[in-house]
């Protein structure tokens, strides 16, 4: 470990919930000291960021990395280059790859694919689906583990879903022992099915507008919130719900809080801001999700959650696919790969809305920095900046606007369903553990300098 240093001179470093005028020392991989402005401390290399919002870099808890078995639509170089220029300096990927990570073996060999090719730290959610793996998983130092209810066409992985609850219990109970996260897609499968059916039987084609209108119905979600609730409190097991979006969801959740339940949540941007008007006008590019904009009460209970610690974290989803095989939906979403490539613009997304009065800095901070790293069990070594901290950070432009650039796109598939919109809030330059990923929208260096989280239980 080199002992370097490095400036970042004449900036605003995110302290304590604000920004302040300050020099930030870096010396090897973390961070060294916060300085008074034009402090006479000297270093290697100063880099001059006045202007600039330094801020700690975000941690995308909900990537999909696609390998191994789907590289043509993105692998751990791809993927890591996109958080890179997104200031994204730490991502925990899903185990819905071929094979699936749901054995110790399998997930060996993941890590073994991953080693020396990440830009930034990584970790990987593996399957909570086999009782009988799960502790030898958590030996073998996986971050935690990734159950689905919902199951049908690529991505969702009937082998690595569970809808009857008590093998739901039976995982939860082991996963409980480990001491590990538990996140899981919470899915009304039943439900989505017969509504879907009635649907067909009334003439409907099933279109990805269809699709987004059912899939959004909030008993779909909100039931199955509840009863994961309930095997919560039943097993104790450290529980995270994932795309919690629905009204019915969030309430259920708030109150479980408030009884001290052992759960945390949270929402991916194409829920609350994709609308109906850009489901018909970019197709099956914004499906899921085109329809949750267009109920008031929804949207008032996403915003109310992001700002009252219902919902924990901001995640990406990050779910490229190649665009022939999404327009699929265009005739039938039931049988498309659905989702869309996210993380180079998850800063920017969240900074747009703080820039409109939806939120604070502080909150976008909390959702998109602090509580993942706490989720994840590296909180306070990363998810702030502070002396003793990895020097993982993201310097942005808050004042900066620029239309989103499909030319510019790191994700292998090449397509953003942001192409052509205004976002304010723009990733100058990143650095992850001290060293420069990217800078101006490109990655820099070879791939390699990403290193493993494995999981860290707590009680």
């Amino acid at each position: 470990m080199t002992d370097r240093t490095t400036i970042l001179r004449g900036g605003r470093v995110y302290q304590n919930g604000a920004l302040v005028a300050s020099d930030l020392l870096i010396r090897g991989e973390r961070i060294a000291a916060v300085l008074q402005p034009d402090s006479e401390t000297s270093a290697d290399d100063v880099v001059d960021v006045s202007g600039l919002a330094v801020l700690p870099g975000a941690i995308d808890t909900h990537t999909h990395t696609r390998e191994p078995g789907y590289e043509h639509k993105e692998d751990f170089e791809s993927a890591t280059k996109a958080a890179a220029v997104g200031g994204v300096t730490t991502i925990v990927d899903m185990p819905n790859v071929e094979p699936p990570t749901d054995t110790v073996e399998r997930f060996l060999e993941k890590r073994e694919m991953a080693s020396g090719r990440c830009m930034v730290d990584w970790g990987h959610w593996v399957a909570g689906t086999k009782p009988e793996e799960i502790r030898g998983l958590a030996e073998a130092g996986a971050t935690g583990y990734k159950i689905f209810q919902v199951s049908g066409a690529y991505p969702h992985d009937p082998r690595l879903a569970i809808n009857e609850e008590g093998a739901l219990m039976a995982s939860f109970r082991e996963i409980a022992a480990t001491g590990l996260p538990c996140l899981v897609h919470p899915f009304n499968q039943p439900i989505f099915d017969r509504l879907s059916q009635e649907a067909f039987d009334a003439g409907e084609r099933p279109t990805g507008k269809l699709f987004s209108r059912i899939y959004t119905t909030d008993q779909v979600w909100s039931t199955a919130v509840k009863t994961l609730l309930g095997l919560q409190e039943l097993t104790g097991v450290r529980l995270h719900l994932l795309h919690t979006h629905s009204a019915g969801s969030l309430r259920a959740i708030r109150r479980a809080k408030r009884a001290g339940a052992r759960v945390t949540a949270e929402v991916d941007p194409k829920y609350y801001h994709f609308t109906l008007q850009q489901l018909e006008q970019k197709g099956a590019r914004m499906v899921p999700g085109g329809f949750v904009t267009e109920d008031e009460k929804r949207m008032e209970e996403i915003w109310r959650s992001l700002n009252d610690g219902t919902i924990d974290n901001i995640s990406t989803d990050h779910a490229p696919h190649l665009l022939e095989e999404v327009a699929v939906a265009e005739e039938d979403a039931w049988k498309a790969n659905l989702g869309s490539p996210q993380i180079e613009w998850l800063y920017p997304v969240v900074l747009t809305d703080v820039a409109a009065g939806r939120h604070s800095l502080s909150t976008a901070v909390r959702l998109l920095t602090e509580n993942p790293a706490k989720l994840v069990g590296v909180w306070p070594r990363k998810g702030v900046l502070r002396p003793g901290s990895d020097a993982d950070i993201a310097v942005i432009d808050l004042e900066r606007r620029f239309i989103v650039d499909e030319s510019r796109v790191q994700s292998k598939v090449g397509w953003s369903p942001y192409e052509g919109l205004e976002l304010r809030g723009q990733v100058i330059q990143t650095f992850s553990r001290g060293e420069t990923v990217a800078e101006n929208g490109d990655p820099v260096g070879p791939p390699g300098h990403g290193r493993y989280i494995p999981g860290r239980p707590q009680g």
